[in-house]
């Protein structure tokens, strides 16, 4: 009796268990990688956290025209040659991104858990995000959870920072977390 040749690839790719299985590895894999490169990026924001502190803390912006993120842009590049995200629009976000979420430190244990979701997600979504809730700090950990809930990149962040999602969703009185 001849034994039959099977071509194991033809007979995987017509197995839907097979298919469905590839789906899920697939949605697993870019779960764990955004999540992966938010953990090391949170090393980054914690830096940029505190330098907004700092830039707060200092006052130096607060003479018009000084020229101070300018300034400071400068000397960071001079002092760290090769770095980037040092400019001078970059140092504003950090000072925004620390004035924003400043009232976290103050609060509760829900706000400590807020605060560390804050380093989860990358840096460009911050900005974003800072740019669409203008100080409005409900409203911005309302998108942080999101985007880190359901592993939002930066054009689906965006969609949905242009829709009343927050609006609709954010503010709806349930029984639900």
């Amino acid at each position: 009796m001849a034994k039959k040749n099977i071509d194991l690839a033809v007979v995987l790719h017509d197995d839907c268990d097979y298919k469905d299985w590839l789906v899920e590895l697939k949605e697993r894999f870019y779960s764990h990688r955004l999540k992966a490169s938010c953990a090391t990026n949170g090393y980054l924001l914690d830096f940029y956290w505190k330098l907004g502190r700092d830039i707060e803390a200092k006052q130096y912006t607060n003479t018009y025209g000084s020229g101070f993120y300018k300034n400071l842009s400068q000397d960071l590049k001079n002092e760290m040659s090769g770095v980037k995200g040092f400019s001078p629009t970059n140092l504003k976000y950090m000072s925004y991104f620390y004035k924003l979420y400043a009232p976290l430190q103050a609060n509760g244990p829900q706000a400590a858990d807020d605060f560390k979701l804050l380093f989860l997600i990358p840096w460009d979504h911050h900005r974003r995000i800072i740019d669409k809730c203008k100080g409005n700090m409900d409203k911005a950990l309302f998108f942080v959870r999101k985007t880190w809930e359901n592993n939002w990149g930066r054009d689906v962040l965006l969609n949905w920072l242009d829709t009343d999602l927050y609006e609709r969703d954010g503010k709806a009185i349930t029984n639900f977390q």
